[in-house]
């Protein structure tokens, strides 16, 4: 059997308790909440001993009646539809269901999770800043990244794109941790130095012989 409970509060400038029982059902189960917020319905049924379940219902007579900010009310109505409960708005005449197909459900659940994030952002911004940063190869991986270049036909750009990285990024990487890589470069470097060195002095002692002839 389904359960409605009704929370009843009164605030600065809403209806009175005796207005808002006046939608209500005969088997609605009514919840005075006193000083107690609507957030804290959990608190007050499971006080009583009731637990909601889905296919329940919570009913508010309007949004006048719920002393609290706006992105906490929205949290604690997208608290009840995740867990399968419906939530009603009497005034208006407002019903929200806890299923994908309903509209109000997915911009609460929007809203809900747009709150959240700008609300990580401000409390945790090193986090949130690293959620957005670029994938940062870690040196444990040289193994692996090293066995993908080695890979028949496997190119630098190709083997970066696997890895979710740019190609500058892998280069620097490399450049970075592999020790072996470097050396093998900078004997190249020595190597073509010394040919080279050894090129221009041979052409510049041409010169010299030309001259002095």
């Amino acid at each position: 059997m389904r359960t409605t409970v009704a929370f009843l509060a009164e605030t600065l400038g809403s209806a009175s308790v005796q207005s808002q029982e006046t939608c209500l059902k005969p088997d609605d189960l009514r919840i005075f909440a006193g000083r107690k917020t609507f957030n804290q319905l959990g608190d007050i049924l499971a006080r009583k001993g009731i637990r909601l379940a889905p296919g329940d219902r919570v009913k508010v007579h309007d949004l006048s009646c719920l002393s609290q900010t706006t992105p906490m009310l929205i949290r604690a109505v997208a608290k009840l539809l995740k867990a399968g409960v419906s939530f009603e708005l009497c005034s208006p005449a407002i019903v929200i269901e806890p299923n994908g197909d309903d509209r109000l459900h997915t911009l609460l659940d929007a809203l809900d999770t747009h709150y959240r994030h700008m609300h990580g952002i401000k409390t945790h911004p090193p986090e949130m800043a690293q959620a957005g940063r670029k994938r940062i190869l870690s040196p444990d991986k040289l193994p692996e990244i090293r066995a993908k270049l080695n890979e028949p036909g496997a190119t630098t750009t190709d083997v970066a794109k696997a890895l979710g990285v740019g190609r500058s990024t892998l280069f620097n990487y490399l450049e970075r941790y592999d020790l072996d890589r470097r050396v093998n470069r900078q004997k190249k470097n020595v190597s073509s130095g010394a040919e080279d060195s050894s090129d221009q002095v041979e052409v510049s002692g041409a010169d010299l012989d030309r001259s002095s002839l």
